[in-house]
């Protein structure tokens, strides 16, 4: 008999396809699958459907179209922006925070060894910056801020309508890392004053391998071009693009934006049954405070176990949890979370920290199972840890 299937709350991850995505892909495959560039009546019929696709993109953000420049996902649209407007100004001087995702932090590290200014700014116990030492570090010559919305370990909010307000009242473009925020949090880019925002399509149940970069048009905003070729998109990103996976990015932000308003709060409710049903073990604590966490996130930290032992019982046992510990590349280094460490928690704890993080697929009997688990697969790792 085959073991039951996990219970999955690793939707920060990657989110399963949402409805709509598959067939929206599919329909640009088996009928516009020509290139766009082609002035042929194919070509201009897959332009179409790139096209649809940005409109409902530019909805779900506030942007116009013609604003989004496609990528491989947010990875490649946060080097873009990042490498794009410091090559483009020369250099200059970038503030952003200790706790953003490696692909701010290692391209930062690469622009820091080349010569460009970068100020890392650090975050209180609740993992949110000080916007007083962000305006000084502003007020320091910055030429660019970068500043993820909602942090992809502990799904903090960052305050970034009051960050996008100092930035442009020092008159510095302000890039934000949206990758977790799309499809969960109300972004307007022209009300945060945003002038780059960076996408991804499967954090929100479209397909894997394509995002987008939204620049802004007005006052323009300069970058260098990171890919060159055939000079398509402007010339910011040349090469040809992949209508199908675009078409699905399409349809997972239409349908994001139909349900969220109904959605986050449904996730907020179970997260909060999730962190009470936790709590009520001894040892465990939540990081971030449920007042400026995203709704689908919850994280916390568990003493008295050891932290691969308790993933790996999480994740192999039955039922088996679909969760994180930390983000999946700090995984894949094998690295306890520099996020929690940041927000003052000790390497023990944060080596000994679960990420569960909520979606479409999640309801009531998931919630309880899972805390089940966790509760019986922390008391027999202290019950082994004991008896040593």
């Amino acid at each position: 008999m085959s073991a039951p299937a996990a219970i999955y709350l690793d939707h920060a991850a990657t989110a399963p396809l949402a409805p709509g995505v598959g067939s929206a892909m599919w329909r640009v495959l088996d009928g516009a699958d020509a290139n766009p560039s082609s002035a042929h009546a194919p070509g201009r019929a897959a332009a179409a459907a790139i096209d649809a696709a940005a409109e409902a993109l530019a909805a779900l953000i506030g942007a116009p179209p013609e604003a989004l420049v496609w990528t491989s996902g947010a990875t490649e649209s946060i080097n873009l922006a990042l490498k794009g407007a410091v090559g483009f100004a020369g250099g200059g001087h970038v503030v952003s925070v200790v706790t953003e995702h490696h692909a701010t932090l290692d391209t930062l590290d690469v622009l820091e060894r080349g010569g460009t200014r970068v100020t890392r700014l650090g975050v209180d116990g609740e993992g949110r910056i000080d916007l007083e030492a962000l305006d000084a570090a502003i007020a320091d010559e910055a030429t660019l801020v970068s500043v993820m919305h909602v942090n992809n370990e502990t799904g903090v909010i960052q305050d970034i309508p009051a960050i996008g307000a100092l930035c442009a009242a020092r008159g510095v473009p302000l890039h934000v890392d949206a990758a977790q925020s799309l499809g969960r949090e109300r972004i307007d880019v022209a009300a945060m004053n945003i002038a780059l925002l960076s996408m991804s399509a499967h954090k929100i149940g479209g397909p894997k391998g394509i995002g987008a970069l939204y620049v802004r048009r007005r006052p323009r905003l300069g970058l260098a071009a990171q890919i060159h070729g055939g000079g398509q998109q402007g010339g910011l990103r040349s090469g040809t693009l992949a209508g199908h996976q675009i078409a699905g990015f399409g349809a997972a932000a239409d349908h994001a934006r139909a349900v969220r308003e109904a959605e986050q709060p449904r996730l907020a409710a179970l997260r909060d049954r999730l962190a009470q049903r936790l709590s009520a073990i001894d040892g465990v604590t939540r990081n971030g405070s449920g007042a400026h966490v995203a709704a689908p996130f919850l994280n916390v930290s568990v003493a008295g176990v050891h932290g691969d032992a308790l993933l790996t019982g999480l994740t192999e046992g039955v039922p088996a949890l679909a969760v994180a510990s930390g983000a999946a590349c700090s995984a894949a280094k094998g690295q306890s979370s520099y996020v929690l460490r940041a927000m003052g928690r000790s390497p023990r704890e944060a080596g000994a920290s679960v990420r569960f993080s909520l979606g479409a697929a999640t309801d009531v009997a998931a919630v309880d199972a899972a805390a089940a688990r966790f509760a019986e697969e922390v008391a027999r790792l202290r019950a082994l840890a004991s008896a040593a």
